[in-house]
C-alpha cells in the first residue's frame, strides 16, 4: 500500500510537469499569429497538429507499456517530448514550428500511460477516482502551463511580469517563443529523472496476463470488448471530451483577444479559470461524488453541470468575471463526466490489455482535440468568436443524454 502511494505520487509529479508544456503555446496564439501573418484557422491548425500526432502515437505507446512496462515507456516519451521542444525553440519559421509541433505529438505525453498506470494500482470501484486523481494533475499542469508560457514572453515591459523577467536577466519586452520552449524541455527532462529515481514499475507484463481473483466485474481482452456498445460509446464520448475541452480552452482564446482585445498575459491568466475548474471538479469533487452517489449518476450530474456553466458563459458573456466562472464551472463539470465514463470502460478491460484500451480512448480525445480548434478557428473567423461555444453546449447536451442512460440501465441492472 504504502509502495502504491509512493508510485501515485510520483506518477501525479510525472504528469504534471510533463503536461506543463503541451499548454504553453496557448497564450502564444494571438502573438503568433501576428509574427508569421497567418489566420486564426492557421493557429488552429498548429494547436491541432498536436493532438493529431498524438492520436496517432497514443495507442502505439500504449501495446508497448503493456509490453515492456509503463516505466520505460515513460522514459521514452519524456525524452522525445524534450527534443521536440528543443527543435520548436530553434525553429525561426512558420513551417518550423509546424513541424516541431508535429514532433511533440509523437513523442506523446504520459497521458494514457500515466491512466493506465493508475488503473494498474485501483481496483474496479476505484478506477474512476485514481484516474481522476490523474486527470487533476493534468488540469492543473493545463492551468499553471498557460500561465509559464505568459510569463516567460513579457510583452509589455512596464508590467510586474517584464519587471520579473528583466530582474533575472531576461528581455524586458518583445515576444518571444524561444525561452517558454526551453523551459518546456526542461521540464521533460526533469520529468526523467522522477521516473528513474520515483516511480514503481505498477504492471509486471508476465502477471498481467492472469485475471485478479477479486476481480469485481467480468473483464475482457481489448480486442473482445471494442466490439462491445458500451465501450465502443465511451471512446465516442472521451472523444467528445477532447472536441469539448480543447475546443473551450481555444475558443476562450479567441474570444478574448477578438472580443476584448485583452493581451496574451492577460488571456494566460484569465484562462486559469478553466484549468482550475477541471482540477477541482477531478480532483477534490469527483472521489467523493463516486462513492457517494455512483459512478452513473457522476456521468449524469457532471454533464448537467457542464451544460449549466455553458449557459451562464453564453448569458452574460457582456460581463467577463461572470463569464469566466461560467467557464469554470463548465470546465469542472466536464471533468466529472469525461474522467468517469473513461473508469467505466477501463474495469471492462483485462488488465494485460489497459495501456492499449486506454491508448485508443486517449487517441480518441486527441482526434477530438484535432478537430475542436480547426473547427473553433474557422467558425470564430467566419461567424462570431461567441458561435463556437454554442455547439459546445450542444455536445455536452449529448452527454447529458448519455449520462441519463447509464443512469437508467444501473437502475434496471440492480433495482431497489
Amino acid at each position: 500500500m504504502n509502495d502504491n502511494r509512493r508510485t501515485m505520487r510520483a506518477l501525479l509529479t510525472i504528469v504534471f510537469i510533463s503536461a506543463v508544456p503541451t499548454t504553453l503555446i496557448l497564450p502564444m496564439m494571438p502573438s503568433l499569429g501576428t509574427q508569421f501573418g497567418v489566420s486564426p484557422a492557421e493557429l488552429g491548425f498548429l494547436v491541432g497538429i498536436y493532438p493529431l500526432m498524438s492520436m496517432l502515437a497514443s495507442p502505439f505507446w500504449g501495446k508497448l507499456s503493456d509490453r515492456y512496462g509503463r516505466k520505460p515507456i515513460l522514459i521514452c516519451t519524456l525524452a522525445g517530448g524534450a527534443l521536440a521542444f528543443l527543435v520548436f525553440a530553434l525553429s525561426s519559421s512558420w513551417v518550423g514550428l509546424f513541424i516541431a509541433r508535429a514532433m511533440q505529438g509523437l513523442a506523446g505525453t504520459p497521458r494514457g500511460i500515466g491512466f493506465a498506470a493508475a488503473s494498474d494500482m485501483a481496483g474496479d470501484s476505484e478506477k474512476s477516482s485514481s484516474m481522476g486523481r490523474v486527470a487533476a494533475a493534468m488540469a492543473i499542469a493545463f492551468t499553471v502551463g498557460p500561465l509559464i508560457g505568459g510569463l516567460f514572453m513579457g510583452e509589455n515591459p512596464d508590467s510586474w511580469i517584464g519587471q520579473l523577467r528583466a530582474s533575472v536577466g531576461l528581455p524586458g519586452a518583445g515576444f518571444n517563443h524561444v525561452i517558454p520552449s526551453l523551459v518546456g524541455m526542461t521540464l521533460n527532462l526533469i520529468g526523467i529523472g522522477v521516473v528513474v529515481t520515483g516511480f514503481k514499475e505498477t504492471l509486471v507484463p508476465s502477471e498481467a496476463k492472469t485475471k485478479p481473483e477479486n476481480a469485481e466485474t467480468e473483464t475482457h481482452s481489448f480486442g473482445e470488448a471494442i466490439f462491445h456498445v458500451s465501450v465502443l460509446l465511451a471512446i465516442a464520448f472521451f472523444l467528445l471530451s477532447g472536441f469539448i475541452q480543447n475546443s473551450l480552452m481555444f475558443s476562450f482564446t479567441l474570444w478574448a483577444d477578438l472580443t476584448l482585445g485583452w493581451k496574451a498575459q492577460l488571456i494566460a491568466w484569465s484562462g486559469a479559470f478553466v484549468g482550475v475548474g477541471f482540477a477541482i471538479g477531478s480532483g477534490l469533487v469527483l472521489r467523493p461524488m463516486v462513492r457517494r452517489i455512483g459512478q452513473e449518476k457522476t456521468v449524469l450530474t457532471g454533464a448537467l453541470i457542464d451544460a449549466s456553466g455553458l449557459v451562464i458563459f453564453l448569458v452574460f458573456q457582456a460581463t467577463p468575471l461572470i463569464a469566466l466562472m461560467g467557464l469554470m464551472v463548465a470546465s469542472l463539470g466536464g471533468s466529472l463526466w469525461s474522467t468517469t465514463i473513461l473508469g467505466l470502460m477501463s474495469r471492462q478491460i483485462d488488465p494485460a490489455d489497459q495501456g492499449l484500451a486506454l491508448g485508443v480512448a486517449n487517441g480518441a480525445a486527441l482526434l477530438g482535440r484535432v478537430i475542436g480548434p480547426a473547427f473553433v478557428g474557422l467558425m470564430a473567423g467566419s461567424v462570431d468568436p461567441g458561435a463556437p461555444f454554442m455547439i459546445i453546449l450542444g455536445c455536452v447536451l449529448m452527454a447529458v443524454v448519455r449520462g441519463a442512460a447509464l443512469v437508467r440501465a444501473h437502475a434496471k441492472k440492480y433495482p431497489g
